[in-house]
């Protein structure tokens, strides 16, 4: 992921400086300076523009405050759907003025569910026309094509004055020599061994090669571990709640049904949505097995995909965002809110900085999920203190892909940051001992460079929530606010068929992953028991919960399983040691599901 953005950086704050004189318009880095010119860009090329409202930023993010503070006598009271869009969202006047400026040059624009955000796919024909600029083809110091428009752009009226954020004005045509992380996908390393009594299942029978392994913890070690299990043993499994998963492709839904069935975590069917002729990925089918065994009589349970762009320079944030938003956006065809998403996306900070006007967007939409009382839980990455290594071989890693870089959205203030440990249990599956996930710890041939996210961010503001600590930097934002078990050795069990991307043999079997994309869905899964919970017990839904949590890790300790063992740094260095209490190896440590439902706060 290794690419130079300095001209990118100037370029961005040259062209926002320069915007409409009403109204500082952000395009994010469309600036070509230093970049070499190759030619016109083609008229029939589409540019996917992504466009913010002028709306009550600074309203909705009030809103998350007041609701999620259960120090706050309006704590668990979250609005609607339709209050947010009326109270928050663009006006009627603003909408109908963007969206009939484009229809008069043929251009259909969608405004989103929340009424913050409206789209557009225009051709670079009836861009040129409407902006009033031409746009050209350049190529970076990575190899890449990128269309870009050759003048600040000038937004027509109806436009004007009405939007503050236009993404998309860039578009790659081809992508060049440097890697870029996308998700916080399967990796391996860690405890070489099972520990504690697993309850094989179907396995003896059906996947006996599995049987001689001694990875693995299965699904009955996790649930008790975590205190899960006694949850679901007085009737929480999820029942009434609605859990979405977003991903960048499909698990084969026979996968996870024969996981369900071999384990005892049958329930709520997956229902899988938009996925086409995408191939399946074990990223999926490890955050959709996870989840079901967390909380398998959910009301709803949701895999929505959308395809991510590996070659895009920026981490393809514009199609991460079209993830982000479909089960929001599901509610124009009637489905229902959902109470937490689960996220594995994450790129590195430094390569995403620059990409202002996406990431504006990005925000924005998080900020009204978290207004509506949904938790975005977001896996903090594999690559331990050191984001910008992920997905760069070995030999080719440099100093500056090995210095100290958190994980982007896990650093967004309006989500749930996971990051990993490691797990040894007694022989009745109680926690033994737990350190941060850091496989770089191990000896051949177990050693890895392989980790679980933390640190401080570069750009992301330190959110209300977060007392501030003497080892980290003043007024940024902290990186993860919990972890959970996520090394790949042993792993987490999941059926794995030969039709999924990264599965091997024929027919249906079983692989060993891990990562922080298993921690992401399993918290995700505590967090549908708490709002069961909170429901049964009449108290203020949990909603957007870092806040409540925090609170609790003040007021409540034994909620959390405290880490102080090892550190997350893959490639030494100061960052990121574990410590009593709070530390950005591992937050808070790792939530005890029945404890924290216990402690749920009620109102003020």
């Amino acid at each position: 992921m290794r690419r130079t953005l300095a001209s990118l950086v100037t370029g961005a704050a040259v062209l926002a400086a320069a915007g409409d004189a009403t109204a500082a318009v952000d395009y994010g880095p469309i600036s070509h300076k230093g970049l070499k010119t190759v030619g016109a860009a083609s008229t029939s090329l589409k540019l996917p523009l992504q466009i913010g409202f002028v709306a009550s930023q600074s309203g909705l993010q009030g809103a998350v405050k007041s609701a999620s503070n259960p120090a706050s006598s309006s704590y668990g009271k979250y609005p609607s759907l339709s209050t947010l869009q009326s109270k928050y969202g663009a006006s009627s006047s603003k909408r109908k003025a963007v969206v009939n400026t484009f229809k008069s040059n043929g251009i259909t624009a969608t405004v989103d569910v929340t009424h913050l955000r409206v789209s557009a796919t225009v051709s670079i024909g009836k861009a040129q026309k409407l902006f009033g600029t031409k746009w050209k083809v350049y190529k970076t110091d990575t190899g890449s094509k990128v269309a870009l428009p050759v003048n600040t752009p000038k937004l027509p009226s109806g436009i004007k004055g009405n939007v503050d954020t236009v993404a998309g004005m860039r578009l790659q045509i081809s992508g060049g020599s440097s890697s870029a992380a996308r998700t916080a996908v399967v990796t391996e390393g860690g405890t070489p061994t099972r520990t504690g009594t697993p309850a094989f299942g179907c396995v003896p029978t059906k996947f006996p090669a599995a049987l001689a392994s001694s990875s693995g913890l299965y699904p009955n070690q996790i649930l008790e571990a975590y205190g899960i299990a006694p949850l679901q043993a007085a009737g929480l499994r999820g029942q009434g709640v609605r859990l979405a998963i977003v991903g960048e492709a499909p698990t084969p839904a026979n996968d996870v049904s024969t996981f369900r069935s071999c384990f005892g975590t049958g329930g709520t069917a997956l229902k899988i949505h938009n996925a086409g002729s995408i191939k399946p990925i074990l990223e999926s089918s490890l955050d959709a097995m996870v989840a079901s065994m967390v909380a398998p009589a959910l009301s709803r349970f949701d895999l929505w995909v959308h395809p991510i762009d590996e070659s895009d320079d920026d981490g393809d944030v514009e199609g991460f965002l079209h993830l982000l938003a479909q089960p929001l956006q599901a509610t124009t065809n009637g489905a229902p809110l959902p109470h937490v998403i689960s996220v594995s996306y994450g790129t590195c900070e430094s390569l995403i900085k620059p990409y202002t006007a996406s990431r504006t967007l990005v925000e924005r939409q998080l900020t009204a999920t978290a207004a509506l009382g949904i938790t975005t839980v977001v896996a903090a990455g594999d690559t331990g203190s050191s984001a910008c290594a992920r997905g760069v071989p070995a030999n080719k890693l440099t100093s500056a892909d090995k210095k100290p870089q958190v994980s982007w959205p896990a650093s967004s203030p309006w989500v749930l940051a996971v990051g990993g440990t490691n797990l040894t249990l007694d022989a009745d599956n109680t926690i033994a001992s737990s350190g941060a996930w850091n496989d770089s710890a191990y000896t051949a041939p177990f050693y890895r460079t392989a980790g679980g996210g933390g640190g401080t961010s570069v750009f992301e503001k330190k959110p209300w929530w977060q007392p501030a600590q003497s080892f980290a930097a003043s007024g940024k934002r902290m990186v993860p606010d919990v972890a959970a078990f996520a090394d790949e050795s042993p792993g987490y069990p999941v059926v794995c068929s030969k039709s999924v991307k990264g599965c091997s043999g024929s027919g249906q079997s079983i692989a060993f992953v891990g990562g922080t994309s298993a921690a992401a869905p399993l918290v995700a899964g505590m967090i549908a028991l708490w709002n069961q919970q909170a429901h049964n017990q009449g108290l203020p839904k949990p909603g957007f919960v870092p806040p409540m949590l925090y609170n609790l890790a003040k007021h409540g300790p034994q909620a959390f399983l405290d880490i102080t063992q090892g550190t997350n740094a893959l490639f030494g260095g100061s960052c990121c040691p574990t410590l009593p209490g709070y530390d950005l190896a591992t937050g808070w440590g790792s939530p005890l599901a029945d404890v924290v439902a216990s402690s749920l706060v009620r109102t003020p």
